[in-house]
């Protein structure tokens, strides 16, 4: 039982590095944000503190407009990069086929070379057993020959 918990306790705590290993923070891929300070307004005249916030807030739009603005721009990079980078990837699958088709075409050609040599081969195998057969013939009969004669 200890020993299914300790196996059970390993299986977990590998299987959360292994998830935590994707989700590493990478300031890179973020866009910078700007941070805008809000002044503090004072409570006693009202129309300053409408002019501070109004000021503020379109500050604050700007800034929002701004980071927008630099999010799409960054997200059609990222798109742009990943089409280019689908294109290489198909670019280089092409090459790899077009090679496999090279290979294959050689391999063919020593395939069928290959076959030609090997019935070569056993149209002289079988002459050379022919020869050997009537060698041994004549020498059967040579042998038969001088038991006769003797």
């Amino acid at each position: 039982m200890k020993k299914n918990l300790v196996l059970l306790f390993a299986i977990i705590i590998s299987a959360s590095m292994a998830y935590a290993d994707g989700m590493v923070f990478d300031p890179t891929e973020y866009p910078a944000v700007n941070e805008v300070s809000i002044s503090k307004t004072s409570t006693t005249s009202t129309s300053t503190a409408k002019t501070a916030s109004s000021a503020s807030n379109a500050a604050l739009e700007d800034n929002i407009k701004t980071q927008s603005n630099l999010a799409q721009d960054a997200i059609s990079e990222q798109s742009t990069s990943f089409n280019n980078a689908l294109y290489e990837l198909d670019s280089a699958q092409v090459n790899i086929r077009n090679e496999l088709l090279d290979y294959q075409s050689k391999y063919q050609e020593v395939d069928t070379q290959y076959k030609l040599i090997k019935e070569q081969r056993r149209v002289l195998a079988d002459q050379i057993r022919t020869v050997e057969r009537r060698i041994k013939d004549i020498e059967k009969s040579k042998n038969h020959i001088r038991k006769t004669m003797i």
